[in-house]
């Protein structure tokens, strides 16, 4: 599975699931946190791979590189707000940040039951190859 088509699913999901409201009340917007990948040092100005679906004005967070809380607020969303994290595959480059993205909503004043997360788990996205 690819990211792209990781993220056009998850963004297709969320759309779908408000179909019964009408129309959205907020556009639904593809967010950019992180683009830098890999295992080497990311470039001035850049941060590891993360991405926001935002859909009425809900915030689905895709990926948790190095930085995300960081970036996540910079994109004008308070950490208190997260509620959906996406992990498209199981390289440290898109997990990292997932435990300091949690805490840091924690440490914001999340005090919802559960932050919702999901992740693919078959053996090609474990880097098993």
């Amino acid at each position: 599975m690819t990211r792209r088509f990781f993220l056009s699913g998850a963004a297709a999901l969320a759309s779908a699931s408000l179909w019964p409201l009408g129309f959205a009340q907020a556009p639904t917007r593809l967010v950019l946190l992180g683009t830098g990948g890999g295992p080497r040092v990311t470039a001035k100005g850049r941060a590891r791979p993360a991405t926001l679906v935002v859909v009425n004005s809900v915030p689905y967070v895709v990926d948790c590189g190095d930085g995300v809380s960081l970036q996540f607020v910079r994109a004008g969303f308070a950490l208190d707000a997260l509620r959906h994290i996406f992990i498209t595959h199981h390289h440290s480059d898109h997990n990292l940040d997932y435990g300091n993205l949690v805490y840091a909503g924690w440490a914001a004043g999340l005090r919802t039951p559960s932050v919702h997360m999901a992740s693919v788990i078959d053996g090609s996205s474990l880097g098993t190859r």
